[in-house]
């Protein structure tokens, strides 16, 4: 979201000064959030936990890192010549192949097959109107990029042949935006692309919704959700645990602490969104996650929390990640100044 990024600059700014769903029991293990050093500081808001050893993080100053190691040794892989992009989302399908996603001053996207011992250039957009929010790949072959409107309607874009062509959708097959409607990039999840279907969701506009394809982003239809909605709000991150269950985070980004209309979940395929109205994350949340068990992780500036049926949250920690992904038995997170973090989970 454009309008978004000086709200973001100077929270940042102040920061920096102050520093189905399912019933199956998967608690978080008591360990606690175990730090992990790596090779940066860079922001990272792209994360991709291939497995508990391979993982992925993307962020400013196009920088990438990756681990094989499960974090004792990272190899900094960063793109050449990106130093002005922030790679606010990275999807990997090993620890040889993946694509990083730059948000704004110039949207690019790059692909490595090779670990990133070289990245080739897929895409690229210099109009300055273009501003990225996320991708997401359903297999090696087909993926979606979506962005904030630029004719009217969200801009998104397809490949059905790993990235060697993107495709944008014309605008007048998608939607109609709303005032002020827009994605977020605050963790690339904003996106999901599961089987045929594609979830996006958006905020800024009068009421958060899902844009949802069932067909590979040939026809769309439009499904409103309870998250709140206006400047700086909206739903930040979703996540699909099948093609009919999943959950959607965010709430209200300059108020952090605010933990009214900042949670929903879905168990009709997003058709419909019942709200937490109680019990929900402690706050504004900016990624959610879902493990293989179907736990369900989310974090923002002001905490983490978990739930095993999307309805009832459990705060775990204080500590504040912009991005998480869940691996096998480890969920991985990470934030500001190259803050990276992993949890263990039964």
């Amino acid at each position: 979201m454009k309008k978004l990024r000086y709200i973001l600059f100077l929270s940042g700014f102040i920061i920096a000064i102050g520093c189905s769903t399912s019933t199956h029991l998967a608690p978080v293990v008591n360990e606690g959030i175990v730090p992990v050093e790596v090779p940066s500081n860079a922001h990272f808001r792209g994360i991709q936990a291939i497995s508990d050893n391979v993982v992925w993080l993307s962020g400013t100053g196009g920088t990438v890192l990756l681990t094989e190691n499960g974090g004792k040794k990272w190899n900094n892989i960063t793109v050449p010549k990106c130093d002005s992009l922030d790679f606010r989302d990275i999807h990997a399908l090993d620890s040889k192949r993946a694509w990083v996603m730059s948000s704004g001053n110039g949207v690019q996207v790059f692909y490595t097959k090779n670990g990133g011992k070289t990245w080739a250039l897929q895409f690229e957009d210099t109009n300055p109107k273009v501003f990225f929010d996320g991708m997401d790949f359903s297999d090696e072959l087909n993926g979606v990029i979506y962005g904030d409107p630029i004719d009217g309607s969200m801009d998104v874009l397809i490949t059905k042949n790993g990235g060697e062509n993107w495709d944008r959708i014309p605008a007048e097959k998608i939607p109609a935006a709303w005032e002020d409607e827009a994605g977020f990039a605050a963790s690339g999840t904003g996106i999901v692309y599961k089987g045929d279907k594609i979830w996006m969701a958006t905020g800024g506009g009068e009421i958060s919704r899902i844009i949802k394809s069932e067909d590979n982003g040939k026809t769309w239809k439009v499904h409103l959700t309870p998250i709140i909605g206006g400047t700086g709000q909206g739903i930040f991150s979703i996540a699909m645990k099948d093609e009919r269950n999943g959950v959607a985070v965010g709430g209200d980004y300059v108020d952090s602490t605010r933990v009214e209309h900042n949670c929903a979940y879905t168990i009709d395929g997003g058709e419909s969104w019942s709200l937490v109205d109680s019990n929900g994350p402690k706050g504004y949340r900016s990624c959610v996650t879902i493990t293989k068990s179907g736990l369900a992780l989310a974090c923002g500036r002001t905490g983490i929390d978990s739930s095993t049926d999307f309805k009832t949250w459990t705060s775990i920690s204080k500590d504040g990640y912009f991005t998480c992904d869940a691996g096998d038995k480890l969920i991985w997170l990470a934030g500001r100044r190259g803050k990276v973090a992993k949890m263990r989970i039964e």
